[in-house]
């Protein structure tokens, strides 16, 4: 057979021989149309060259399309991708990369990362919390100076700056303490003047003011000695210190022996007196009475 099962041959009376290769075309955009010697037309299916990443497929009127294989595993915490060798690749994503200290990251299957504002708080009130983007949580200790010398100044973790007042005292019961904003604790000492001046005054820092009387004693027996609030001591001399209220004697004082009575002296010198003295009225001069004797008598 010339020409096999490709040629379609034959004799016309005119024209004499002829011969026509065989269409094989089947019209159909999904076959590879030849012909074979022997078997005449062949119809082979086009190869749809799938691989990991595409997907084959053949329209009889359009021919091959490739459509990319969808590697989405709805999920917004992974990223997906397809790769020609091992074909879809979902890698889970990084949500750390905001380089934000005060964040704290996560990711959400359906919104993708999310960054939660970091909370600093460590619930000691001596301590301002706060965040720092490089450094994170910072925990900085608060001052608790009030600028007031008369107060301890602290900070207890419950309830934040105390201030309470200090004590002064210096244990001195001669101090009058106190304290004052500008310069502390001040330890006045107190005045234990009676402003009266038969006293003698002065504190005892365990008691106080102590008073104690003046001695005013001139060792002079010939003053009394007495204390007015006012001039202080007297040392008064008196005419009747040493006063016996006795006509019959003269004192005086002595300023070592104290008051010194002498007996006067009541001798007229005249021997027809008698002379004495009487306490009251003093000095007295009897004249001597003579009478003359009977007759015969001695």
């Amino acid at each position: 057979m010339l020409g096999g099962a490709c040629l379609n041959a034959g004799c016309d009376i005119e024209i004499g021989c002829w011969s026509d290769l065989v269409d094989c075309d089947d019209h159909n955009a999904c076959t590879f149309d030849w012909c074979d010697y022997y078997l005449g037309c062949v119809h082979d299916p086009v190869p749809t060259c799938d691989n990991k990443c595409y997907i084959g497929s053949c329209d009889p009127e359009e021919g091959l399309t490739f459509t990319y294989r969808n590697c989405d595993d709805y999920d917004s915490c992974t990223e997906d991708y397809c790769d020609n060798e091992v074909g879809c690749v979902n890698t889970p994503i990084s949500c750390q990369d905001d380089y934000d200290m005060c964040t704290i990251s996560s990711c959400d299957k359906e919104l993708g990362c999310v960054y939660e504002y970091k909370t600093c708080e460590d619930y000691n009130e001596c301590t301002y919390d706060y965040c720092d983007w490089e450094k994170g949580c910072i925990y900085a200790l608060i001052m608790c100076n009030d600028e007031n010398p008369c107060t301890e100044d602290d900070c207890d973790s419950d309830y934040g700056c105390t201030y309470t007042p200090i004590v002064c005292d210096d244990e001195n019961t001669c101090t009058t303490d106190r304290c004052c904003p500008v310069n502390g604790c001040t330890h006045t000492p107190i005045d234990c003047d009676d402003s009266d001046l038969c006293t003698e005054d002065y504190c005892n820092s365990s008691y106080g003011c102590v008073y104690y009387n003046v001695d005013c004693e001139d060792e002079n027996v010939c003053t009394v000695d007495v204390c007015h609030p006012t001039t202080g001591c007297v040392n008064m001399e008196s005419d009747c210190q040493c006063d016996d209220l006795n006509t019959c004697t003269t004192e005086y004082c002595d300023p070592v022996l104290g008051c010194v009575y002498d007996t006067i002296n009541c001798d007229d010198e005249n021997s027809e007196t008698w002379d004495y003295c009487d306490a009251v009225s003093g000095c007295v001069h009897e004249k001597f009475t003579y009478e003359k004797p009977s007759e015969g008598g001695y």
